[in-house]
């Protein structure tokens, strides 16, 4: 067992999916049995979507809804990450051409400068 506490969201979805995949099976075999009275349409094939999507799409939602927490619970049990180290902020300046000029002019004119 890992240092980590399982996440009950991921779990659910684990035993839903497991569920769906069992009731999924189940209607592929109605649908076989009943072929004859959905091929037609009708009444039985009305009834048969009602019932069965009804049932399959709540179930969808389900196991939307919960990964979505899951994630979200993944997030925040998730270890911060380092913080980089600052970059330095230090940046060398030049001078113009003419700058340097006018600068070593004004030098050249106070010897004492320099």
């Amino acid at each position: 067992m890992s240092g980590y506490p399982t996440n009950k969201y991921r779990d659910a979805v684990q035993i839903l999916q497991r569920g769906r995949d069992l009731l999924v099976e189940s209607l592929a075999d109605d649908i076989v049995d009943k072929a004859e009275d959905l091929v037609e349409g009708g009444f039985a094939f009305n009834e048969f979507l009602e019932t069965q999507g009804t049932r399959l799409h709540f179930l969808a939602l389900l196991v939307a809804q919960l990964e979505q927490s899951a994630e979200s619970l993944d997030e925040e049990m998730a270890p911060t990450p380092a913080e980089p180290e600052p970059i330095s902020t230090y940046k060398k300046t030049r001078k113009s051409r003419a700058k340097k000029l006018s600068e070593g002019a004004q030098n050249n004119g106070n010897p004492g400068e320099q």
